[in-house]
Formats: C-alpha cells, sequence, structure tokens
C-alpha cells in the first residue's frame, strides 16, 4: 500500500510539473509575441525556457521555443559574434528538440532557421555550402504540416535567393507565397517577400501593391514581427522603389 502510494505521489508530482512547465513557456511566448511593448520582455523570455530546459532537458515546446528565442536574440544583436553565438545555440536547441522528437515541425523549423541564419551571417559561401541542409529541413516540416507558413515561406525565399543553375525560380517563389497568404491572410511578412519577389521580376506596380498592404494590416498575425521587422522594411522598400 505504501509503495503503491508513493507512485501514485510521484505520478501526481510529474502531472503536476507538466502543467506548470506549460504554463510557464505560455507565458515565455506571451513575452515574445510582446517584445515590441518592452524591450526586456524577450531577455525575459529567455531566462523562463533557459530555467525549464535546465530542468527538463527533454521538453520538446520549451527547446524549440527557445532555439526561436535565440534567433530573436541574434537578430537583435549587433556584433557578428554576438550573432553567430545566438544562432548557435538555436540551432543546437532545435536538434537537441529535434533528436526528442522527430515529429515536430516547429523543432525542424526553428532548427533550419537558425542554420540558416548561421550561413548568412558568415556569408555567401557559407549560406551555399548550407543550402542543402536548408531545403532538406524545409521540406520535412512541410511533409509534417503542409500547411505550416512560416516553411512555405522560407521555401519561398530559397527559390528566390538562389541562383537558376542552384534551383532558384521566382514563379515557385509566387506559388509558395501565395499558398500561404490563402492560409494566413494576415501574416505581414508573406506580403513584403512577395514585394521582393516583384521587385527582382522588376514589376514595381505589383510590388507596391504587397508594400501598402503589409503596411495597412490592422489585425497582423505576429504583431511584434509588424511593428519591428515587416512595417520598417516594407516602408523602406517602398521609398527605394518610388520612382521606378
Amino acid at each position: 500500500m505504501v509503495r503503491k502510494s508513493i507512485i501514485c505521489a510521484t505520478l501526481l508530482i510529474g502531472v503536476m510539473w507538466s502543467q506548470n512547465a506549460d504554463s510557464l513557456i505560455d507565458h515565455a511566448v506571451e513575452l515574445y509575441e510582446t517584445r515590441h511593448l518592452d524591450e526586456a520582455n524577450l531577455s525575459k523570455s529567455a531566462s523562463i525556457l533557459e530555467g525549464i530546459v535546465e530542468s527538463d532537458p527533454k521538453n520538446v515546446r520549451a527547446l524549440y521555443e527557445l532555439s526561436k528565442v535565440c534567433f530573436f536574440l541574434g537578430d537583435e544583436a549587433e556584433e557578428k559574434d554576438a550573432k553567430l553565438k545566438l544562432f548557435y545555440r538555436g540551432r543546437d536547441y532545435g536538434k537537441s528538440a529535434i533528436e526528442i522528437d522527430e515529429e515536430s515541425p516547429d523543432a525542424h523549423f526553428w532548427y533550419m532557421v537558425n542554420v540558416g541564419r548561421v550561413g548568412q551571417t558568415k556569408g555567401v559561401l557559407n549560406s551555399l555550402v548550407l543550402v542543402p541542409t536548408v531545403r532538406e529541413e524545409i521540406n520535412t516540416v512541410l511533409e509534417l504540416d503542409p500547411e505550416h507558413t512560416g516553411a512555405l515561406d522560407a521555401q519561398a525565399m530559397l527559390y528566390y535567393e538562389l541562383p537558376g543553375l542552384l534551383g532558384g525560380n521566382v514563379n515557385k517563389s509566387i506559388e509558395s507565397l501565395d499558398k500561404a497568404i490563402a492560409l494566413d491572410s494576415n501574416y505581414t511578412l508573406l506580403y513584403v517577400d512577395m514585394a521582393k519577389v516583384y521587385i527582382k521580376k522588376k514589376n514595381y506596380e505589383k510590388a507596391r501593391w504587397y508594400l501598402d498592404y503589409a503596411i495597412a494590416i490592422e489585425t497582423p498575425t505576429y504583431e511584434a514581427d509588424h511593428v519591428l521587422d515587416d512595417k520598417p522594411e516594407a516602408m523602406e522598400l517602398l521609398e527605394e522603389i518610388k520612382d521606378k
């Protein structure tokens, strides 16, 4: 009877810890999603997630959310070495999540995003070396979740950035972005990236339409991204092509 009580108590503690961890992760997500309101929210989010991973190294959700936060922090960092350190950390957290759960699309996605950023930060040649890994991870995410808008955007931008000899194709880029916009019409990054594709095609009228649309969206899916990145970039691109 005593042994049975101990087992029940242990199971109860496990359930309570799991529920508490989920609540803490939810709070961490809320913090990074409101980083446009308080820049300290991002580091607070990282601290919460680091604490969870330290206590529970196999918490897949905490690992891929921390991978995501490392990406945000890396993008904010000013020095190249600081950026790389954060992107490497994000890559490693994503990889750990994949090793625990190979079926997690978000684990694969944030691993891929950080790998890609490492390549971009280190330069063109490093980016090209990492293309097979990035492409494979994008394909994996879309196999696991064909409606993953982040992966569709990443696929589109891979087609956009690569030269034709390596698989670049602006028409395929447009196809991927069209699919993503059909799934989430308030995801402002999609419109900014579509505008870049049309600028590359020298169709400036369509590019301006997408940029104006991105700026005008009142309820963006990712408000912090819209305020801090997408809207400013859209305005900058509009300025660049205003006379074209």
